[in-house]
């Protein structure tokens, strides 16, 4: 009994032991965890104070920097002197960058051996296409397209000729013919359609501003221009954009406005290839009408004026001038002229005479009557001389055997059938 009370106790004490060094192990090894976590909290803060510390000080001596540097500018002038350099510099690396693209530009371009080269001016909205020279440079002008760019155009740079399709849709629901990519979604084709494949839903009024800037920055061509890169630029083919008021060797064509034209025509593109396209048969008409017009307008205009003229002027005035002039002038010349003088004459050289010689018997008669062959031979001789002569030669030549009283009753009567 003694002896199991003990064993029991020495079970105790050993159970108690290893009791105690069990706790003791617990204790130490959560102490030993406080306290690392301890110091490394402590050394977390002390970063963190010590990264806030210098970032005070880092700001503290910026904010110190730019007070000094801002107290040491104290003028406008040097403000202004600032700024320039600032400009200066600015321009210098825009330069030095822009002297890098044309190196780049210019070795693409020598390396470029293709049969075409393609330059978008949209400055003059004209795209001009060239070939190359007897030395290998494109030079040689071949084609010039009116154009419309837009916003988004390229301004500079040589691009890379890349896919093409028959129709593509587009921004704003509308759709491309003949599209040809030229980079990104930078393309040629033609005026935009409202309907994939119907070639009468072209957007007219967008045809109308071809030659200006309208697009969102496409190159809008005319539907044969488009076809035409479309069919004969090859990929690979060369694009190069610039700027410029001269359009080019070739000058900058023209496209016809058809906002004017009836429904069934302006849908179409008049340089459209399509056996459909309305346009040539429409042209053709206006022709025909304006031939017809301009026939009109000669017939009523000149011949009838001709005609008009010549018979109201020609053969009425040559009437009226020969039956004014010329019969009744002579006629009227005869009768003012002859007649009255030569009646004049008789009636004053012969019945006065005649009188006497029947009225009066007298010692006188006979010597009256004995001069009446003369007197008959003074008229034949006196009408002689009014026929031949002017007013000025009648009166200065008297009659013979006539009364002074008589000669000048003459002179009168010749000088009223003058004023007659």
């Amino acid at each position: 009994m003694d002896k199991f009370k003990e064993i029991l106790k020495r079970k105790v004490k050993d159970e108690t032991a290893a009791f105690a060094v069990l706790t003791a192990m617990i204790i130490t090894f959560f102490t030993t965890i406080g306290i690392n976590e301890f110091i490394r909290y402590n050394r977390i803060e002390q970063a963190s104070s010590n990264l806030e510390i210098e970032l005070s000080q880092s700001e503290q001596g910026d904010q110190t920097n730019t007070f000094s540097t801002l107290n040491e500018i104290t003028s406008q002038e040097e403000l202004k002197d600032l700024e320039e350099k600032e400009k200066d510099e600015g321009k210098e690396e825009e330069e030095k960058e822009q002297g890098k693209k044309n190196d780049k530009k210019e070795e693409s371009t020598n390396k470029y051996n293709g049969k075409y080269y393609i330059k978008v001016n949209y400055g003059a909205q004209v795209v001009n296409i060239y070939t190359k020279d007897s030395k290998g440079n494109y030079t040689v002008p071949v084609k010039a397209m009116v154009c419309s760019t837009g916003i988004n155009t390229p301004t500079s740079g040589v691009y890379t000729i890349g896919y093409r399709w028959e129709w593509l849709r587009m921004i704003g629901d509308v759709y491309g013919h003949y599209v040809t990519q030229i980079c990104g979604d930078i393309l040629f084709h033609s005026v935009p359609y409202l309907e994939k494949g119907n070639h009468s839903s072209l957007e007219w009024w967008a045809y109308d501003q071809l030659g200006t800037k309208a697009s969102l920055g496409c190159v809008r061509l005319t539907t044969k221009d488009a076809l035409w890169i479309y069919n004969n630029i090859s990929y690979g083919t060369k694009v190069e954009f610039y700027s410029s008021s001269n359009p080019g060797p070739l000058g900058k064509p023209s496209a016809m406005k058809i906002s004017n034209a009836p429904n069934n025509v302006k849908g179409w593109d008049p340089t459209d290839p399509d056996s459909r396209n309305p346009w040539p048969k429409y042209l053709e008409s206006l022709e025909e009408a304006n031939e017809t017009k301009n026939e009109v307008a000669n017939e009523v205009i000149d011949t009838p004026v001709n005609d008009v003229v010549n018979e109201v002027v020609d053969d009425p005035v040559n009437d009226i001038v020969n039956d004014i002039v010329d019969n009744p002038v002579n006629d009227i010349a005869n009768e003012v002229i002859d007649e009255p003088i030569n009646d004049v004459v008789n009636d004053i050289t012969n019945t006065p005479i005649n009188d006497v010689a029947n009225n009066e018997e007298s010692p006188q008669v006979n010597s009256i009557t004995n001069k009446d062959d003369n007197v008959n031979k003074t008229n034949t001789t006196t009408n002689d001389k009014v026929n031949n002569t002017t007013k000025d030669e009648l009166k200065k030549e008297p009659i013979n055997d006539v009364s002074s009283a008589e000669q000048n009753e003459l002179e009168d009567n010749v000088y009223v059938s003058e004023l007659l």
